[in-house]
C-alpha cells in the first residue's frame, strides 16, 4: 500500500472559496498524456546484515531483529553510531505511530549511509501530535460544546494545533461573516515614521471601529491577524478598549497598517459556535470543541500539536527517508526569542513594554521555522514520504547544504512554505544542488497565509520538477532573493513541467504562479502549465499573475509553457534584462496577456514565436513605450473583437492603441493577427488544428509532460 495518499482541498470555512472553479487538464494538445502514472514502489523487505528493526510494540532492549524489535527512533539512532559497517544501513519501521516529543538532531556524530524506512506495505507516521479525549457535554456561548481539563504545567502546556483524523481544526474566529477594516492605523505611534519607510513603518498599535470589537475574555489568548498587499500579520493581542477600539499588540507589523486594511480576530472564546471550532481556555485549564455531526463524547478523539520541530540536521551526511508520514506539529509567533529584526523599537518607546515578539520579513514567510531543518548537510534525501498537518514550514535545506532530494511526495495542509531551499547570500552560492522532483503540494500557507510551494532564496544548480502545486494562497514557486541588478547568488534553476493552479484566495496582492527576482542567468522556465491564479481586485486591485519576473530578474529563458485564468496578466515582467520570452501560450488574463511595468535604458526581453489571446481585454496593458522590448513572430487574437486587438491604458476609445499605432512604435513585427483555431478555446482545450495559423509565427507545438509521475 502506497504511503502517498490522495489530498483533498482544505479551506477554513471563514474564507471562502478560491476564484475560480477547477478545471480538468488533460493535456494541452489533446486527450492523452504521455506521462507514466504509476505508484511508487516500495520494494521488498530484505534484511541486511546490520539493518535494525523498529515497531511500537518493540523493546529498547532487544537486539533489533524483525523477531526482536526496537521501540523508539532514538534507540536505533544511538545503536547505529557504534556501527562500523560501510555498507547502507536500513532502519525498518513496522506499522504504527510514533510520537517525537523532542526534537531529533542529526550531526556530524550520526552515522551516514543510513535509510529510515518504512516495512512495505505499512503505514508508519512520526507524530508531534498528543491524543486528547476524556469528553463531557457543555454548553457555551449558546451552543452545545464538548470539554475536557487540559493539565497546564509549569511552561505553560498551551498548543495552537488541533486536529481531527488528517484535518486541522479550526480556531475560533470573529466575525464569522465577512471582514473588518482597520480605522485609524497610528503610524504616528510607529516605530519608523511613515515619511521614511511608507510600507514598513512597523507598529503594535491601531485603532477599530468600536462596534468591531467584543470586550474579550482573555483578550491575550486573542490574535488579530491583518491583510496587506503581500503580506499578512498574525499577531497576538496585549489589551482592547472596546470603548475607543484602541487595540494594541506583543508583536511588531511587518508592513504598515492602513486605513480599511483587512483583519479578523482569531482565537476568541466568545465567538465559539461552529462545528469543528475550538477554543483552549488557559486559565480555565479546559478544551472547548464544538462537535461535528456524528462526534460523541465516547467516540471523539483529537490531537493536540506537541513539537513543534521534528528534525534538524546540522553537519549531517547520507541520511535517507523513505515511505515515512510526518504529521501534526504545533507551531508559536516567529520571533519569540525576543529578538526583534533590526532594532525595530528602542526601549523608550512607550509601547515597548507590551512586546514579546520580535518583528519579522513580510515576504514568503521567510523566518518561519521548519519542522524539518537541514543545515549545513549533505546527502539528505525523502522519498515515498508525507508531510501533512505540518504547522510551519513541512521542510527546510539552509545554508551550505547541498545534494538533497525531496522525490515522489505529498505535502498538505501545511502552516507555512511546503519547502524551502535557503543559502547565505555570497557568491556562488554554498548551497546547492537541491532538487524537489515529482511531489504534489496542495493546501500550503494555511498558517502563515504569504507562505509558498516552493521557495528558493539563494542557491544554484537546483531542479524544482513535475510538481503539482494548488490551493495555496500566494506564489506558487518563488526563485531568487535579490531586488535588482547586483550580485545573485542564485542562478541555473530549473523549473520546469510544474502543474500550478488554483492559488490566491484574495488575501493577498503581487503574486504569480511562478515568480523570480533578480539576475539568474541560466534559469529555465519551461513546460509549466498555470491556470486559475488571482487575486480579489476590490481589495489591492494588482498581482494575480502567471508567470511573474520581479526586480532585476534577468538571463532567464520562459519556453514553452501554457498560461491561462488569471485574474492580471498571464505574463508579467516589472522589470529585468535579455529574458527570452518564446513559444508560450498566453491565454484569457483578466487585464491583459502581457505586461512590463518599468522602461529602462536596455531591451527588457525578447518576445517571439507565442500565442497571446484574449477576451475583450488588451494584449500589452499600459502605454509601450518603445525599445521597452522587443517582439517578433507573435500570433494576437481578442474572442471578443477578432482582429482588432488593443494595447494601451484601457479598451476605452481614447486610451486604447490599434494595430496601426502599436506598429508605428515599432511593436507587432511580423504578427499574425487571426484565430488560433484551439480545438475548444472556451473549454480551454487549447490543441493546436494541423492548419492553425499559429505555425506561421514559428510556434512549435509541445507535448504535455507537467504535473507529477507518481500516480497521488
Amino acid at each position: 500500500m502506497t504511503k502517498i495518499v490522495a489530498f483533498f482541498t482544505a479551506l477554513f470555512t471563514w474564507l471562502g472559496v478560491v476564484l475560480f472553479p477547477a478545471q480538468p487538464v488533460e493535456g494541452v494538445f489533446g486527450e492523452t498524456n504521455e506521462r507514466v502514472q504509476t505508484e511508487f514502489d516500495e520494494g521488498e523487505f530484505v534484511m541486511g546484515e546490520h539493518d535494525l528493526v523498529v515497531s511500537p510494540e518493540g523493546n529498547d532492549n532487544n537486539s533489533g531483529t524483525l523477531d526482536a524489535p526496537l521501540k523508539t527512533f532514538e534507540k536505533a539512532k544511538e545503536l547505529l553510531k557504534s556501527s562500523d559497517s560501510d555498507e547502507t544501513v536500513t532502519v525498518w519501521f513496522r506499522e504504527g505511530t510514533y510520537e517525537i516529543t523532542d526534537t531529533v538532531e542529526f550531526t556530524s556524530a550520526d552515522k551516514g549511509n543510513v535509510l529510515y524506512r518504512s516495512y512495505p506495505d505499512e503505514k508508519v507516521v512520526f507524530s508531534g501530535a498528543k491524543a486528547i479525549s476524556g469528553w463531557s457535554e457543555t454548553a457555551i456561548n449558546g451552543v452545545n460544546a464538548f470539554v475536557t481539563d487540559i493539565e497546564m504545567n509549569s511552561e505553560g502546556d498551551y498548543f495552537r494545533s488541533l486536529f481531527k483524523g488528517n484535518k486541522r481544526l479550526q480556531r475560533s474566529v470573529y466575525p464569522k461573516e465577512g471582514l473588518l477594516k482597520v480605522a485609524d492605523p497610528k503610524t504616528d505611534e510607529a516605530a519608523v515614521p511613515e515619511n521614511e519607510a511608507n510600507f514598513f513603518t512597523k507598529s503594535v498599535v491601531f485603532y477599530a471601529n468600536s462596534d468591531d470589537v467584543l470586550d474579550f475574555a482573555n483578550v491575550k489568548d486573542v490574535d488579530v491577524r491583518i491583510m496587506h498587499f503581500w503580506c499578512d500579520e498574525l499577531l497576538p493581542l496585549y489589551s482592547v478598549d472596546a470603548v475607543t477600539g484602541r487595540i494594541e499588540t506583543r508583536k511588531p507589523t511587518a508592513m504598515t497598517i492602513r486605513v480599511e486594511d483587512n483583519y479578523v480576530f482569531e482565537n476568541v472564546k466568545e465567538a465559539l459556535a461552529l462545528p469543528g471550532e475550538w477554543y483552549l481556555d488557559r486559565t480555565e485549564e479546559k478544551l472547548y470543541y464544538i462537535p461535528e455531526e456524528g462526534d460523541t463524547v465516547e467516540n471523539t478523539i483529537l490531537y493536540a500539536g506537541v513539537t513543534e520541530k521534528l528534525m534538524t540536521f546540522n553537519g549531517a551526511d547520507g541520511i535517507s527517508f523513505q515511505g515515512i508520514n510526518f504529521e501534526k506539529t504545533d507551531w508559536d509567533y516567529v520571533g519569540k526569542d525576543g529578538s526583534f529584526s533590526g532594532k525595530v523599537f528602542d526601549e523608550s518607546h512607550p509601547l515597548y513594554k507590551n512586546i514579546d515578539y520580535g518583528a519579522t520579513h513580510p515576504q514568503a514567510a521567510f523566518e518561519t521555522p521548519a519542522a524539518i531543518n537541514i543545515i549545513a548537510s549533505s546527502g539528505i534525501n525523502f522519498t515515498d514520504c508525507v508531510f501533512e498537518n505540518i504547522s510551519y514550514t513541512a521542510v527546510k535545506f539552509d545554508k551550505a547544504s547541498e545534494n538533497c532530494n525531496i522525490t515522489s511526495s505529498g505535502f498538505n495542509e501545511i502552516g507555512a512554505n511546503a519547502i524551502f531551499i535557503h543559502g547565505d547570500f555570497v557568491v556562488p552560492a554554498t548551497t546547492k544542488n537541491i532538487n524537489v522532483r515529482d511531489c504534489h503540494i496542495s493546501s500550503y500557507g494555511r498558517i502563515f497565509n504569504n507562505a509558498i510551494g516552493i521557495l528558493l532564496t539563494h542557491a544554484i544548480d537546483c531542479d524544482l520538477t513535475n510538481n503539482e502545486i494548488h490551493d495555496g494562497w500566494y506564489t506558487g514557486i518563488s526563485v531568487g532573493w535579490n531586488w535588482g541588478y547586483s550580485d545573485n547568488s542564485t542562478n541555473n534553476i530549473n523549473i520546469s513541467n510544474n502543474l500550478i493552479y488554483d492559488i490566491g484566495n484574495g488575501w493577498l496582492s503581487d503574486m504569480g504562479a511562478i515568480y523570480t527576482l533578480g539576475i539568474q542567468p541560466d534559469t529555465v522556465i519551461r513546460g509549466n502549465v498555470i491556470y486559475n491564479v488571482g487575486c480579489d481586485e476590490g481589495r489591492y486591485g494588482y498581482g494575480g499573475w502567471g508567470v511573474y519576473l520581479d526586480e532585476g530578474s534577468s538571463g532567464i529563458l520562459v519556453e514553452n509553457n501554457l498560461v491561462y485564468d488569471c485574474s492580471s496578466e498571464t505574463f508579467h515582467q516589472h522589470y529585468g534584462k535579455d529574458n527570452i520570452v518564446r513559444n508560450n501560450i498566453f491565454a484569457f488574463g483578466g487585464e491583459g496577456a502581457f505586461l512590463i511595468t518599468r522602461k529602462e535604458d536596455h531591451n527588457s526581453l525578447t518576445l517571439t514565436n507565442n500565442i497571446l489571446v484574449v477576451d475583450d481585454a488588451l494584449i500589452h496593458p499600459f502605454n509601450p513605450k518603445k525599445d521597452q522590448f522587443v517582439d517578433n513572430s507573435n500570433l494576437y487574437w481578442d474572442y471578443t473583437n477578432g482582429g482588432n486587438v488593443y494595447s494601451g491604458d484601457s479598451l476605452d476609445f481614447f486610451e486604447r492603441m490599434t494595430l496601426v499605432i502599436m506598429t508605428a512604435k515599432g511593436y507587432y513585427n511580423n504578427a499574425v493577427y487571426a484565430d488560433p483555431l484551439f480545438r475548444d478555446a472556451a473549454n480551454r482545450d487549447f490543441t493546436l488544428a494541423e492548419n492553425s495559423p499559429a505555425l506561421e509565427t514559428g510556434f512549435e507545438p509541445f507535448e504535455y509532460n507537467a504535473g507529477t509521475i507518481t500516480k497521488f
